[in-house]
């Protein structure tokens, strides 16, 4: 048996070395700095130009593939960025082709530039890359206004899309800017350094370590610098001061030594300027969007900044670093970010509920806001390849927060909108602070055989707020013309610990395929404590509500196990997982009186993601999932929050996890030599146990939980799980050049078809909303001393309602927008961006046209024209307004905000540039 045994480890051990003489290896470098080159296409050619097989380098530039069964070949080797590098190579006895390396297109910049007029860019499977001399835009201007210009981009506020998909980061030269803020690096890096932009699917960070693509990816902007623009610093300082003592003083100042990179930040205004930049004020005065889709919950979009209605104060601070050591084989990047503001909100609002045919409820409400507000973000990242087996990456986080706020809300509920039923005027003081401390950490070793990988991830989010606040609100009843009073203090403290470890291990099946077995724990702990006590107006006795005050504990522990397989090969990558879940949620109510909640569920999740390259200038990808969704804490208590007293909300502990199917499709076609390009997006969800509202109207005074009064007409509201939810999408542009006019044309358009159920007062309403939108877009390649780029998109609505279906709430809105430069003789300048915003079926008090125009004149002085003087008019036409329409499952409602006026205002802007030093302060 021994024998046996030893004969079939030296058979094992001979065919595995047998195998490793089989493959070549080879690892490809830049010339000029001795870095790898992760992701570098690799093709091996016979001598007639047949490819034979292809690869790309891993995170460590390394490749390989199986020996060709010829005495000789041809080795390619592309990178974006880099000249292309070709070599015969006469087969090796051995596996070691050695290193290779490739040289940065620096050397031919003036040629390129010249020809980027007519190649636009070039596809490399999932990442699009387009060159930035393509795209002419005035001097002086930022990464936004570049980006802005390209094909299939739609930048609205602090969202940006790209063929249809929202952008999750932006990174510059691969790197972090500022964490979680990308619209940093869209807003303060100069047009003249930047070489070119990357629209690509970036995989996970896991991915990226252990070289198996999951198909998680977010959708990413690399900005990709000049090679002679990375040393040395370069910013702009500005201040102005203008009417109704309205002011702006900032500036940014980069400092840039290859890896080292230090970027410092400063702000301070009054007109409503909240991010990093004074090029592009229009999104600050609100001239209006229209929103739809109802119910909002999770996360916020991972690209807005915290960007707030009304007109905002604000002061802020940051700074940013990157850095290499120990060789380049460890890199650690981080920012911090200040920020205090204070907002000022005006906004009145009319809701139509959704009611059976016969019936009819209004809600109008009024509502004026003070906050003030101080948060602090610590962003850390270390990625420290160790040795070429052992590599970790960890990036710690810290949020401090802490703020106070004044509320004065006017409301009412109206049978018509002759008839009122009830009203309240609140007036809430409060204060709020919070903490919390994100971790993740990863750890992957790598064997000795290519692909075999064995890494664990541990994940920590540990957070705590509190708030107190005081309530005084008069109530009228006007059906018994009674009037009541209350003051009403309330205590909140929340703590949440959530931790999640996931080991995975991954290993090769032959040449072009991978498995991986992957287990996860996760946990998700929280408990809140509210406490409320309440005095009637003539009193000065206070007294706990029971009925009001809640003590919760809430874990939802997950365990999941899946088996993933991925294949890469030519033209053709496929991933796929199966993964089964068990979740088990345990929540416990302490007070008021006792009561478990104990529920499992089981769900098996699957994913797909098939990737196709037509050919070189063409994409294909389809993907699908599905997807769990558990309640949050909130959702789960059933404790009553009268804030409103005419408006009440609570929770439900009978809540079930939420289960979701995704699916889409993506076409990506670049023409590098046409300048044509085409993009097209489908997709749609379907949801089961879909997490929506249930409404109750009061058809008369009525007592929930036997205790707090609910009038004639108020509303209640709870969350409800609830099913035929379901929402497509579809997204296509089209671009091309206009030789005639040194033009880039864009057609575009998007339709958006959604059902989203509803109960209200005990009836299941369907709201289905079906949106069309065309749009056309002319940006102009004319140089840097005219530029302009004239949009316009709309957006019909038809929505119908199965509770209400001859109701018709059909609604257009159109907006438009010309940006204007002209750099018109001996430094002078003329700037203007004209916003226009129609709506109609919103009804008489919302249907109009509103017009908003920006206005420059400015000087640039000799001889370098750093300085530049300027005199600027905001809303010369005085019609700046907000509007939106928001549609959701029981209710349609229109609102008004109250923006920024017209003022005027001088500044002086200093433009620092001095490149090629490579100084570091």
């Amino acid at each position: 048996m021994n024998k046996i045994v030893l004969f079939i480890f030296i058979l094992f051990f001979v065919y595995g070395n047998l195998k490793s003489q089989s493959i070549l290896r080879g690892i490809v470098e830049n010339k000029e700095t001795s870095e790898t080159l992760p992701g570098a296409y690799v093709f091996v050619k016979n001598s007639a130009g047949d490819t034979l097989a292809n690869t790309f380098t891993d995170e460590k530039g390394q490749f390989q593939f199986a020996k060709p069964k010829l005495p000789s070949f041809i080795l390619t080797i592309s990178f974006i960025g880099f000249e292309a590098f070709e070599k015969a190579i006469a087969t090796p006895s051995g596996s070691d082709l050695g290193t290779f390396e490739m040289v940065e297109e620096g050397s031919l910049l003036e040629t390129y530039e010249v020809e980027a007029a007519t190649m636009t860019g070039e596809m490399k499977g999932d990442t699009l890359s387009l060159n930035a001399s393509a795209f002419k835009t005035r001097s002086q201007a930022s990464a936004g206004e570049l980006i802005r210009k390209m094909p299939g981009v739609v930048m609205q506020g602090n969202t940006i899309e790209v063929q249809g998909e929202t952008v999750g980061q932006v990174l510059v030269d691969g790197e972090p800017f500022f964490g979680d803020d990308p619209a940093m690096a869209m807003q303060n890096l100069p047009v003249e350094i930047i070489d070119r932009i990357e629209f690509l699917d970036q995989i996970s960070v896991q991915a990226q370590l252990t070289g198996f693509d999951d198909g998680e990816t977010i959708k990413t902007i690399n900005i990709i610098t000049k090679k002679e623009k990375r040393g040395g610093e370069f910013g702009r300082m500005f201040a102005g001061y203008g009417t109704d003592d309205n002011y702006l003083v900032g500036g940014s100042v980069n400092f840039f030594n290859g890896a080292q990179r230090l970027t410092l930040l400063g702000l301070s205004n009054n007109i409503n300027q909240q991010n990093f930049s004074a090029d592009d004020l229009t999104g600050a005065f609100g001239s209006g969007e229209q929103r739809g889709g109802g119910r909002r919950r999770g996360e916020s979009n991972p690209l807005t900044t915290g960007e707030r209605p009304g007109v905002t104060n604000t002061n802020a601070i940051g700074i940013n670093f990157t850095d290499k050591f120990d060789e380049g084989k460890a890199k650690l990047t981080g920012s911090y970010f200040f920020n205090e503001s204070t907002n000022y909100l005006n906004r009145n609002s009319s809701r139509e509920y959704i009611l059976s045919s016969d019936s009819l409820q209004l809600y109008d409400e009024g509502r004026n806001d003070e906050n003030y507000n101080q948060n602090h973000r610590l962003d850390l990242r270390l990625d420290y390849d160790i040795s070429e087996k052992h590599a970790i990456i960890w990036r710690p986080r810290l949020r401090y927060e802490k703020g106070t706020s004044i509320s004065r809300l006017s409301a009412e509920n109206l049978f018509n909108s002759n008839t009122p039923i009830n009203e309240t005027q609140n007036n809430t003081n409060s204060k709020n602070e919070s903490f919390s401390f994100l971790s993740d950490f990863i750890y992957r070793y790598k064997f000795n055989k290519k692909g075999r990988t064995l890494s664990a991830q541990f994940d920590t989010r540990l957070s705590e707020s509190q708030s107190d606040a005081r309530l005084v609100s008069v109530n009228r009843d006007f059906q018994t013309s009674n009037t009541d009073s209350l003051i009403q203090n309330s205590l909140n403290n929340a703590n949440s610990f959530n931790y999640e470890f996931e080991i995975e291990y991954t290993e090769p099946i032959g040449e072009n395929s991978q498995l991986r077995l992957e287990y996860e724990l996760g946990n998700d702990l929280g408990t809140t404590n509210r406490e409320v006590s309440q005095r009637e107006m003539e009193s000065q006795l206070f007294e706990v509500d029971s009925t009001l005050t809640n003590k919760f504990e809430n874990s939802y522990l997950q365990h999941e196990v899946g088996l993933g397989y991925s294949y890469n090969k030519d033209k053709i990558r496929i991933y796929s997982s199966f993964d089964y879940q068990v979740s088990i949620l345990d929540s416990d109510r302490l007070f008021p009186g006792f009561q478990n909640t104990n529920r499992t569920f089981k769900n098996f999740v699957p994913r797909m993601v098939f990737m196709y390259d037509l050919n070189e200038n063409t994409n294909i990808r389809l993907y699908y999932r599905g997807d769990t969704d558990a309640p949050s804490v909130s959702q789960l208590q059933d404790v009553i929050d009268n804030s409103n007293p005419i408006q009440i909300s609570m929770g439900n502990p009978d809540l079930e996890q939420e289960y979701e199917h995704r699916l889409y499709t993506r076409i990506r076609n670049v023409d590098p030599e046409t300048s044509k390009s085409f993009f097209m997006y489908m997709g749609g969800s379907v949801r089961s146990n879909y997490l929506g509202n249930a409404t109750y109207i009061a058809s008369q005074d009525t007592l929930i939980q036997g205790d707090v009064l609910l009038r004639q007409g108020g509303q209640l509201s709870r969350p409800e799980n609830l099913d035929k939810y379901w929402d497509l999408r579809s997204y296509f542009s089209f671009g091309f050049p206009l030789n005639f006019m040194k033009s880039n044309l864009e057609l575009s358009g998007r339709v958006n078809y959604s059902n989203q159920p509803g109960l209200i007062n005990g009836q299941t309403n369907y709201n289905k909303n079906l949106g069309i939108g065309p749009g056309v877009g002319i940006s102009s390649n004319l140089g840097e001393d005219i530029d302009f780029n004239i949009s316009t998109r709309g957006n019909y609505n038809i929505v119908r309602s199965s509770l209400q279906e001859n109701q018709n709430n059909n609604y257009y809105t159109q907006s438009t927008r010309l940006d204007l430069y002209w750099n018109f003789a001996w430094g002078f300048f003329v700037s203007t961006n004209v916003n226009n915003q129609w709506y109609t079926g919103l009804g008489e008090e919302f249907d109009q046209s509103v017009w908003l125009m920006n206005a420059d004149l400015g000087y640039r002085f000799p001889p370098n024209q750093k300085f530049e003087l300027k005199v600027t008019v905001f809303d010369l036409l005085n019609q700046n307004t907000s509007i939106n329409r928001n549609v959701t499952d029981v209710y349609i409602e229109n609102e008004r905000t109250q923006v920024l006026q017209q003022f005027f205002m001088l500044s002086l802007t200093y433009n620092l540039r001095s490149f090629g030093q490579g100084a570091m302060p």
